[in-house]
């Protein structure tokens, strides 16, 4: 009965040792780290909460590597997609700092239209430094993109190409406009 007990005992060291191996084994898989080093943007998951492990990766934290260097995304208008090209400069507003205009430049055009309300828009990626760090992700900003510039060309104002001398008779759609208020003037006055 002795050498039972023994033997029985014996046993049960062989599985409580199975077991501690067991543990420390899943022990090491609890270990999350992150592809990247960064700043953690936002967080889905609670400490201690269990995640399931299942064909669908899930995410457990969004991190921003370097801050330093951001990407706005831009929805472009379909009509307006054919004039962007890559490396064209940009300048964008955000409301967190008014007065402020920040450059870039873009860097893709993304071929995946996104149809929101029977408007069809392609996303555009457009590269700027942040190396004072104002913007931060998830901020709403004011583009505008460069599509053409000239340098030294002669530049008028709109009203001098409306410039009429004293005396010049007016042109023929101002005269009609003239004629049929005075018509209509004489009307009243009858």
């Amino acid at each position: 009965s002795a050498d039972a007990q023994v033997a029985n005992a014996a046993a049960t060291v062989k599985q409580r040792e199975a077991a501690l191996a067991s543990a420390r084994n899943d022990l090491e898989k609890t270990a999350i780290t992150a592809p990247v080093n960064g700043v953690v943007i936002s967080r889905q998951v609670d400490a201690g909460q269990t995640v399931a492990a299942s064909l669908n990766t899930p995410t457990l934290f969004t991190i921003a590597e370097d801050l330093a260097k951001m990407q706005v995304a831009v929805a472009i208008d379909e009509t307006d997609i054919g004039r962007i090209r890559p490396d064209m400069r940009v300048t964008f507003t955000v409301d967190a700092h008014p007065g402020r205009t920040f450059e870039g430049r873009v860097d893709q055009i993304r071929k995946s239209a996104q149809t929101v309300q029977n408007v069809v828009t392609y996303t555009v990626i457009v590269a700027t430094p942040n190396t004072d760090l104002r913007l931060v992700p998830g901020m709403t900003a004011n583009v505008r993109i460069t599509t053409d510039s000239r340098e030294s060309v002669l530049k008028v104002p709109n009203s001098a190409l409306r410039f009429r001398p004293p005396g010049e008779a007016p042109t023929d759609a101002k005269a009609a406009a003239d004629k049929g208020a005075s018509a209509g003037a004489d009307g009243a006055a009858k």
